[in-house]
Parts: structure tokens; C-alpha cells; sequence
């Protein structure tokens, strides 16, 4: 009786309690400014933008870019059409709905369903301050995936023939789809170690590898992918998500939770080369940056559940044919009460004070606005007519732009004459932010002003000096 109780019916409470909790998240009203600006992008895709020549939503953003994101955008934009903001909330929860998916079957393959469900949970976590309604919660169901698939090629020779429409599909909807071409170096190098295969089944398996390759080349956005996604790191100092990891945190403390058993049961077992190679590469992700530690939680999870169950006295028991049906059963639940319940929950974006929506929405079109990184999504979906000095979809800027923004933000000793290069006789700034005090100094009048946020124009004469 214990022993089904521990093998069944507690991993299926906690599954479907982390199930409960995700669809909780996306059930939250949308808050991620990041969130808004995707709507934006993807209404202009909508509205006749090009794939190959995308336009930019301000002048104050000229850098010739690629979109690496455009088709989760359109599909929100799409989702907002159809059913308002509540429709954008379901898509973030489908998405959620299919990382746990792939992390619970990419972790059974290893362990049993106790196991999964604690090494599931633990990996939410770690993932837990990139889980928004952005499009790069998928990627980390794709990166489940490919780390699944060349491992199990690199132990039997198999050749994931799969992966290379996976890979396409990945490189129209995320700028992390390389990683699928990484994580494939790796297999193939952990195979010619772990199997020293002959010649012919190395070639074999590089030419999975080189479809992948060749299959993100061939999106509609064609081979301009690749230089896009080159150019992405070398601008990272501008953004927060590129910064080291902090191990510290409730997501590092997880993350480490994840690396520990597989650490130690290696040292003391010892391990073959998927093994290492694979426990490197997310150990490799996870010290890179915060933006690189769910790609490394979802690496690590099932080297963390087959090293948990290798501890457990019972071999793993073979999957049962009822797990799929239930899980899909209640993924498909799930959704189905959260298309319910969103409509009531995640129906208005943001809050703002009441004047927000009168001052902004008055403001004529192609009114430049000095404001900052964070409330650049929001402002740039509610009033498309207004040209913002910043936002934060970093690829349409060019590095000089960055610069100057970050230049401002930080009052540079030139900062009054960035402002005047920019135009911008409007700014929309938090209460509290230096700029705004800076502004005020310089002779700026407060037109409106709450806790949160203030209003403000520029003196006569300003754009003079």
C-alpha cells in the first residue's frame, strides 16, 4: 500500500500541483513589459511589415534588423485579435503546459514518476523568472527535446532525423534555436567517445546535424538567421539578462539542486561520456549568464533524475500505457479551465494612474517621448502613434543608440544634449528615477505626476541648448 502509494499517487499530486501552479502564472494579469512590445511587433508583421526588411516602430531605432521572433509574435497578436488579452494569456499558459510536458517525459525516460515529479518541480523553479508570456518559454521545451534526442543518439547510434524540422520550426520562433546546433556537437562528439563508432555512422549523424544546420537557413527569413543570432551576445552588456547568474537566488539555489546529484553520483560511480559531455554543457549554460540558466535547468533535469534514480534499491519501472493519456488528459484540462478562468483574471493590462491614458492618448502622432527600458512595451502597444526614445526589443537599435540611451538613463556628462538629440519635448519617466529629478532640474515642468509615474514637458528653448 505505501509502496503504490509513493510510486503513484504522490508523484501524480505533485505533478499536478506544479501543473495547478503554472496555470496559475498564466492566469495572472500580464504584467511583463516585454510581453507588450511582442503584440506590437507582431500587429506591424500582421499589418503587412516584411520578414526580410522589417520597419521599425521609432525613428530613434535605425539599426537594419532580423526578426528571430516574428511568428510566436504574429501567433500573439494573432491570439490578442481573436480574443483580447485573455487570449494572449492561454497562449503564455500552452506554453508552460508544453515545457512541463517535455520535461516530465524527458525525465520518465530516466526515472521513475516520484522522481520526475520532484526533479520537474525543482526545474520549474530554476526556470521560474523566465516563465512569462514571451516566446522563449517554448525554446525551453525544444532544448528538452534536442538534449533528449542526442543523447539517446550518442548511447545508440540512432540519428534524429526529427530534430531537423524541430530545428527549423525553432528558428522561426526564438533566437536561441543555435542551441539545437550545439547541443548536436555535443552528441555527436559524446557518440564518437562513448561508441567509437565506425566512420560511416559519424557521417551519418553530421549530416543530421548539418540538416539542422541547413534547415534554419531555409525560414522565411532565410540565411540573414545566422548572423543575426552571431551579433546577439556581443550587445548583452546593455541588458540585464545577459548579467553573470546569481546562485543565490531561489532560481541559482534550484539550478544547483539540479547539478549536485548528478555531480556526485558521477565522482562517485563514476560516468559515461553523454554523461560528462552533457553535465558540462549545462554546467557550462548555467555559469554563462541568466538568460542561458533555464536552457541549463532543462539540460541538467534528466541527468538530476537518473542520477536520483540510481539511489532508489527498485529498478525504474517501465512507463505504464496509461501515464501518456492521463498526462495529456489533464494538460488539455488545464487549458480548457484557463481558457475559463483568463477572460476574468488577465483581462486589462497594467495598471496606470487615470491621467496616463488621457495625456498620452492626446499626444499627437509622431511625438517623440523620453522614457525608459522598462515601460517601453506597454507605452509602444497602447499609443502606437507616439515615437519612444527606448524600449526593450535591443535588436532594432544600433549599438551607438544603446549607448546614448544608457548614456542618458545614467546622466552622462552630456546627457542634456542626448535628450536634445533625440527630439524629445515629452517624457514619461517613473516618480522616483534620476532622470526625472535631472529633468526637473533643468527647468522641465511636471504635468502630471502620481507615485508611480510622472509627466513632463520640456522648458521654451529647450531643443536650443
Amino acid at each position: 500500500m505505501v509502496s503504490r502509494l509513493a510510486r503513484t499517487w504522490l508523484p501524480a499530486l505533485l505533478l499536478l500541483g506544479v501543473l495547478v501552479a503554472v496555470a496559475r502564472r498564466a492566469a495572472r494579469p500580464l504584467t511583463n513589459p516585454d510581453t507588450f512590445f511582442h503584440l506590437r511587433f507582431g500587429s506591424e508583421f500582421l499589418s503587412g511589415w516584411s520578414l526580410t526588411d522589417p520597419g521599425s516602430v521609432t525613428p530613434l531605432a535605425t539599426r537594419d534588423w532580423v526578426p528571430t521572433q516574428w511568428l510566436p509574435q504574429v501567433v500573439m497578436a494573432w491570439a490578442e485579435d481573436l480574443a483580447g488579452l485573455p487570449g494572449v494569456a492561454w497562449f503564455a499558459g500552452l506554453q508552460l503546459v508544453l515545457l512541463l510536458l517535455a520535461l516530465a517525459w524527458t525525465c520518465r525516460r530516466h526515472a521513475d514518476l516520484l522522481v520526475v515529479a520532484v526533479v520537474v518541480a525543482v526545474t520549474v523553479t530554476a526556470c521560474a523568472p523566465a516563465l512569462s508570456a514571451r516566446p522563449q518559454v517554448l525554446s525551453y521545451a525544444f532544448m528538452a527535446l534536442t538534449v533528449h534526442a542526442w543523447r539517446e543518439a550518442a548511447t545508440t547510434g540512432a540519428r534524429p532525423w526529427l530534430l531537423v524540422p524541430l530545428t527549423w520550426f525553432w528558428a522561426m520562433w526564438h533566437g536561441m534555436w543555435p542551441f539545437a546546433l550545439v547541443v548536436g556537437a555535443v552528441g555527436v562528439l559524446a557518440a564518437v567517445l562513448h561508441r567509437r563508432p565506425p566512420a560511416r555512422e559519424v557521417r551519418r549523424q553530421l549530416a543530421v546535424l548539418g540538416s539542422c544546420a541547413l534547415a534554419a537557413a531555409v525560414t522565411p527569413v532565410g540565411p540573414a538567421l545566422y548572423p543575426a543570432v552571431l551579433t546577439v551576445a556581443g550587445r548583452g552588456r546593455f541588458f540585464a539578462e545577459w548579467a553573470a547568474p546569481d546562485f543565490t537566488s531561489a532560481n541559482g539555489a534550484a539550478l544547483m539542486l539540479l547539478a549536485v546529484p548528478a555531480l556526485l553520483v558521477w565522482l562517485r560511480r563514476g560516468a559515461d561520456w553523454p554523461r560528462v559531455l552533457f553535465l558540462g554543457l549545462g554546467l557550462g549554460l548555467a555559469l554563462y549568464s541568466n538568460r542561458t540558466m533555464p536552457l541549463a535547468a532543462v539540460t541538467l533535469a534528466p541527468l538530476a533524475a537518473a542520477a536520483l534514480q540510481s539511489l532508489v534499491p527498485q529498478p525504474r519501472r517501465p512507463t505504464s500505457r496509461r501515464e501518456l493519456p492521463l498526462a495529456l488528459g489533464a494538460a488539455a484540462g488545464t487549458l480548457v479551465v484557463l481558457a475559463l478562468v483568463v477572460p476574468h483574471t488577465a483581462d486589462e493590462p497594467p495598471t496606470q494612474p487615470s491621467w496616463v491614458d488621457r495625456e498620452l492618448g492626446a499626444l499627437p502622432a509622431g511625438t517623440v517621448v523620453l522614457n525608459d527600458w522598462g515601460d517601453g512595451g506597454l507605452v509602444m502597444w497602447a499609443y502606437p502613434q507616439l515615437h519612444l526614445v527606448m524600449h526593450g526589443y535591443g535588436d532594432t537599435f544600433t549599438t551607438a543608440e544603446l549607448e546614448r540611451n544608457v548614456d542618458i538613463l545614467d546622466l552622462e556628462r552630456d546627457w542634456q544634449d542626448l535628450v536634445r538629440g533625440t527630439g524629445a519635448e515629452v517624457a514619461f519617466l517613473r516618480t522616483d528615477h534620476p532622470l526625472t529629478a535631472a529633468l526637473e532640474d533643468a527647468g522641465w515642468t511636471i504635468e502630471e505626476t502620481s507615485e508611480e509615474v510622472e509627466l513632463l514637458t520640456a522648458p521654451s528653448g529647450w531643443d536650443e541648448g
